[in-house]
């Protein structure tokens, strides 16, 4: 088993993230910040975000994690001290219950973690997880809502035909397909969050994220990404479940933090890409890991490959247009070399 991540330090490229995302920190002074699925992958990236924020303000944001487990997260996180500057509630988002907490903001994460996806976690619960816990977390926020953030996936298309997909893709998900589970219930979530903005009066965004690499993307689960990582790290032989002819892209989560803040800070009640349109095959990907980790060996194409919880894609990339002329100054600043670099923790 390899080691779950480094202990990598991304106050810098965080800092940068904020200034790239074009958000004046101004205009979260005195709000209240709900977070769910805080502790996770994109978690820990938006939970530093809005720290340096809360700093810069001089304490004047309140910020809310709801966590299963919030003490073994902050046991593997002890240099971030995240205890001092965030409130986590111990809840599934299923039953939260908030008490006399007007929540203005709320970046909503929370769905099947890295890890029970990769143990094979029962497929309805992705689906009660999304539509009931985010219909209980709305609901919970109710009308002291202004803004929304959604964090959705593109696993809503469904199986789409080669070349970019884009927002006006229609979703072809397979409803007879049991791994279906998390694009239909990322799908009734996008409606939750529809339906409960013209109930409540808030203003959303969803962004339908797609494949990422970075710090703290686990190097032990389900990512190709992270496995590729792992094999160069340890020396060994570079692994390809698959033949090698998969075509996916990858965003730098630093860039994505960027782009989320700003559609968190700007919600336009509109689905948005997150993702790179520069594609690559998987075989591709694996050379790139060997190179920047000057890590001469072979690259083994197993040649079996198996979707983990969803179903197979061989082309996986997005459109990011409509986001990018949107929102000025939003682009892809990080190449994938570098985001290799990053997570090789040099």
């Amino acid at each position: 088993m390899t080691p779950q991540h480094f202990n990598y330090d991304i106050a810098e490229d965080v800092t940068q993230s904020i200034v790239r995302s074009g958000v004046d920190k101004e205009v979260f002074r005195g709000k209240t910040v709900l977070m769910t699925g805080g502790t996770g992958f994109f978690g820990i990236w938006m939970l530093s975000a809005f720290i340096q924020m809360k700093m810069d303000l001089q304490s004047d944001l309140r910020l809310i994690v709801v966590s299963r487990d919030p003490e073994n997260f902050l046991q593997k996180h002890p240099q971030y001290h995240f205890s001092r500057y965030v409130e986590f509630i111990q809840s599934d988002i299923k039953s939260l219950i908030l008490e006399d907490t007007q929540v203005t903001h709320l970046v909503h994460m929370a769905t099947t973690n890295a890890g029970e996806t990769f143990a094979g976690e029962e497929q309805l619960q992705k689906l009660d997880l999304l539509y009931l816990g985010t219909r209980n977390v709305l609901e919970q926020c109710g009308a002291s809502l202004e803004k929304v953030l959604f964090t959705s996936s593109g696993v809503a298309y469904g199986r789409t035909q080669s070349g970019l997909i884009t927002e006006e893709t229609p979703s072809a998900l397979d409803t007879t397909s049991t791994g279906s589970a998390l694009g239909l219930g990322k799908l009734n979530a996008e409606y939750l969050m529809a339906y409960y903005a013209e109930k409540l009066g808030y203003n959303y965004s969803i962004a339908r994220c797609f494949s990422f690499a970075g710090q703290y993307l686990p190097l032990d689960l389900h990512y190709a990404m992270g496995n590729f990582i792992a094999n160069a790290v340890a020396k060994q032989d570079i692994l390809i479940k698959g033949d090698g002819k998969a075509v996916r892209s990858y965003l730098y989560v630093g860039d994505a933090l960027a782009w989320l803040l700003r559609l968190l800070a700007e919600p336009h009640n509109q689905i948005f890409n997150v993702g790179s349109e520069k594609s690559m095959t998987m075989h591709e990907l694996a050379k790139k890991v060997a190179h920047v980790a000057d890590h001469s060996t072979l690259i083994n194409v197993l040649g079996q490959s198996q979707e983990i919880g969803n179903f197979k894609r061989d082309t996986y990339v997005p459109s990011v247009r409509k986001i990018t002329t949107t929102y000025s100054g939003l682009r892809e600043w990080t190449t994938v070399e570098e985001s290799i670099q990053k997570m090789l923790g040099s």
